[in-house]
């Protein structure tokens, strides 16, 4: 029994069309990613530690499925090059992630798109997020500095 895999591609294609038509997709689905301008790295991160809150556990096929999808930018047929399609990943992910596909992939589009225009590929929210970290951890010493410390050695040595 032979099976001709362009049929699966036909299916995802038909699925596509389908989830398009009944407005599955998020608008923002439209604009183009561009991988080199984005620091893979810290989305990488990012994408495991979403799929783990999504998923319950670390699942580092489904992770990697993601990052590679994203940092396709050659057809492995044609050898031309082509951008990640946010809906395909939505489709491809719908079997690991079922209802959660669409929420996660259309938040991760929206990052992706933040990342690519940032001066270091970091989407602002990571950076405000990580400058919020930094200010109360910097807080958290300050307040250490500052605090009397208590002299728990001369206690009790009955030296009176």
């Amino acid at each position: 029994m032979s099976v001709d895999i362009r049929e699966y591609g036909d299916a995802d294609k038909k699925l596509r069309q389908k989830l398009s038509k009944q407005g599955k997709f998020d608008a923002s689905f439209s604009q183009k990613f561009f991988v080199e301008r984005v620091n893979m790295d810290v989305m990488g991160r990012w994408i495991g530690e979403r799929l783990h809150e999504l998923l319950g556990f670390e699942d580092d096929v489904v992770q990697e499925l993601v990052v590679n999808m994203l940092a396709e930018t050659r057809d492995p047929k044609t050898g031309q090059d082509r951008r990640c399609d946010p809906k395909q990943l939505q489709v491809q992910l719908t079997g690991f992630l079922d209802k959660r596909a669409q929420p996660f992939v259309a938040e991760l589009w929206k990052l992706l798109l933040d990342a690519q225009d940032a001066p270091h590929g970091i989407p602002a929210a990571f950076v405000e997020r990580k400058k919020k970290e930094l200010a109360a951890r910097s807080a958290v010493k300050d307040e250490k500095k500052t605090r009397p410390r208590s002299r728990s050695r001369d206690r009790g040595r009955g030296d009176d």
